[in-house]
């Protein structure tokens, strides 16, 4: 009775095994399934209740393309139901007429509910990325707000401190150097931007089946610096979810800065005129640790402002061994002179012709104003696609912190 007891027992364990196990496969096969028809065309159902009167149309459109609308109905008894297929899951806008937009993920085999009550909105649903944008969100909002406070405190601050400077002055205590030292401090710190989390939440290893992944590319900005990483994320992204468009125009972005830093043209062999008509000889300063091409316009008012506070800092940059040359993408060569004149540019002020411009646009991207080309005076070799804006406080500093690494 014993042994039958004991047989009955290994029989019973083995069978609650095996279920497990087959449960286990079940969902592995249905998280498999998902994710191979996320870029397949899908049917959707939203259940919605609304504060909204009877009759107030409900549309679902492409977040993308607001012009672009899939379906619509009417609030009936304060509830809506907005049903049809798409095809692919991605982002989309549920517009309730008079109130702004709310975006969601749509993808199939999940659950939406949406309640609205006053232009709030609370989504249910069993949708992943659908959540995972829902925390993303309410998490930019948190931070958005954190930053406004902050600046909002920075400001109050550095105002309070400017007021009490003449006073300070006369106490003759130190106070007043104190002061102005804070209000430098203040005034030097860069705000926080939300937009990086964008940046962190695609350099997350633990979003790699997130679809948010590569539709986050869109907001995110790439450079020598750090395409590397979202090239690595990319590479690490679900290989199913690869199917999906979001990852292709991910792929094509990083793709094109990739090919361009690795196969990156040397700074052209050009010979435009400056005011005094000589022409560019950039074996001049080619001894130099860095050169910094900066193209301008004289019908740009933004533009001669740069360029005039990048003037006012040339003696620091020639400092540590950084020449400045001026390239105005100008069309009037009398407004370029008269306005390299005033700017003071001196005769490293140069005006490139129809094909010099041409070729600044189709090799580096310049084709508006100012811009900024970082570049190795020795072998041509672009250095920075992008470099410092002069008119940040910092602008010296970063150069010289560049050039250390470099």
């Amino acid at each position: 009775m014993e042994i039958t007891g004991i047989m009955k027992c290994i029989n019973y364990l083995c069978l609650v095994a095996v279920l497990a196990l087959g449960t286990t496969s079940c969902s592995q096969r249905t998280e498999s399934e998902k994710k191979a028809a996320i870029a397949k065309s899908f049917s959707y159902t939203i259940t919605g209740k609304t504060t909204a009167p009877n009759g107030t149309q409900v549309s679902l459109v492409d977040h993308d393309n607001t012009l672009q609308q899939f379906v619509k109905t009417q609030v009936t008894n304060e509830q809506f139901v907005l049903e049809g297929e798409l095809a692919m899951a991605g982002f989309y806008d549920i517009q309730i007429k008079g109130m702004e937009p709310y975006t969601l993920v749509l993808e199939g085999g999940s659950d939406y509910e949406l309640n609205e009550e006053h232009g709030k909105f609370t989504l249910t649903t069993s949708s992943s990325n659908a959540k995972d944008f829902m925390l993303f969100n309410a998490k930019y909002q948190q931070r958005e707000q954190e930053e406004k406070s902050k600046s909002t405190n920075k400001s109050q601050r550095v105002r309070q401190l400017e007021s009490q400077l003449p006073s300070m002055a006369a106490r003759n205590d130190g106070s007043y150097e104190k002061a102005v030292d804070e209000i430098q401090r203040l005034s030097g710190t860069e705000a926080f931007n939300p937009r990086t989390l964008y940046t962190d939440f695609i350099l997350d290893s633990t979003h790699r089946s997130s679809l948010l992944l590569p539709y986050f590319f869109k907001y995110v900005s790439l450079d020598q610096t750090n395409y590397k990483k979202f090239d690595a994320a990319l590479q690490g992204f679900d290989v199913e979810l690869q199917k999906h468009p979001y990852f292709k125009f991910a792929r094509e972005k990083v793709d094109k800065v990739k090919d361009f830093y690795e196969n990156m043209p040397v700074f052209p062999s050009i010979t435009p005129m400056n005011v005094q008509r000589d022409t560019l000889n950039l074996n001049d300063v080619s001894k130099s640790k860095m050169l910094i091409a900066a193209f301008w316009k004289a019908s740009n008012s933004n533009s001669q402002a740069d360029i005039k506070m990048l003037r006012t800092k040339e003696a620091q940059l020639n400092a540590l061994g950084v020449q400045v040359i001026y390239f105005s993408l100008d069309k009037d060569l009398d407004k370029w002179t008269k306005a390299s004149k005033d700017l003071t540019l001196g005769k490293q002020s140069y005006f490139l012709n129809y094909n010099d411009q041409a070729t600044m646009e189709n090799n580096f991207g310049i084709d508006r104003t100012p811009s900024y080309l970082w570049i190795n005076p020795e072998t041509l070799e672009i250095l920075s696609l992008s470099g410092e804006d002069p008119a940040m406080p910092k602008f010296v500093a970063k150069v010289k912190e560049y050039i250390a690494k470099n």
